[in-house]
């Protein structure tokens, strides 16, 4: 019953890639970014994903804006229904709570923006992608492209997965990603993406000071996440590269495999 009134949510909303399942596999990220951390008695989840147009990402001008105004949109849609399915959930007699797509952030002990909860592992949890080399949620629709939201609830709800698809992931031997990236940022070997080195290319933060942000991170960590949150977020940020999703040829792919996705 209660899973049926979440898809109605989100179908009203037009998102077309879902999941729910257990909360219980996330129990091993780091301390103090577990369901449990968050919410005491964390049973289940909820991730979703809405993606951001193919063409704008192959746009040969006004690309980088044109993505970030997108993405900005996309965000604020993402969280509204996060927050409608955490109310529907205590409606009904559970708790939730919404895990955001974009901010309130943090910083860890390593001096690295983290979110509260990690939406792309969630994305994996939940059956609706794979993570990428990229370090992106990787889906057969729509590639690298998902931009995702969430909820976490004492709720156990259902375990489901709309549309119901496998996920190969990356070929071995593609490294496109890799390649394209201008600071390298993308390391094969370790199986991780250095996170402060790409957004410190990418991200134009003309409100906020990245010196302060750097003293901050490394002496008052929680201060660094609120300056962060207040100041270079929504319109407030600019990012100038999207390489590893502009050039991702996953989803193209998969569309050669499953040609029900032209439809």
């Amino acid at each position: 019953m209660i899973t049926d009134e979440i898809r109605k949510i989100l179908k009203h909303g037009h998102v077309p890639v879902w999941g729910a399942t257990s909360a219980v596999p996330m129990e091993n990220e780091p301390p103090g970014h577990r369901p449990s951390d968050l919410l005491p008695g964390a049973q289940s989840l909820v991730c979703f994903g809405i993606p951001v147009s193919r063409d704008v990402y192959r746009m040969r001008v006004y690309r980088d804006k044109m993505v970030w105004r997108s993405q900005n949109l996309h965000y604020r849609k993402l969280d509204t229904i996060s927050l409608q399915i955490s109310v529907l959930l205590e409606e009904r007699g559970h708790q939730a709570v919404p895990i955001y797509g974009c901010m309130p952030l943090g910083v860890n002990e390593k001096g690295v923006v983290v979110g509260y909860l990690n939406q792309i592992r969630m994305g994996e949890v939940a059956g609706i992608g794979v993570i990428g080399k990229n370090g992106l949620l990787l889906n057969s629709r729509y590639g690298s492209r998902l931009m995702l939201g969430g909820v976490i609830t004492t709720a156990r709800l259902s375990k489901i997965r709309h549309p119901e698809t496998e996920e190969p992931g990356c070929p071995e031997d593609c490294q496109i990603c890799v390649d394209a990236c201008p600071v390298r940022a993308i390391l094969l070997e370790d199986s991780r993406v250095r996170v402060m080195r790409c957004l410190g290319y990418t991200a134009r933060t003309p409100l906020m000071s990245k010196l302060r942000f750097f003293l901050l991170s490394k002496f008052r960590p929680d201060s660094a996440g609120e300056l962060m949150s207040i100041s270079a977020f929504d319109e407030l940020t600019y990012h100038i590269c999207s390489e590893c999703v502009s050039l991702c040829p996953y989803d193209e792919e998969q569309e050669e495999s499953h040609p029900e996705f032209r439809e």
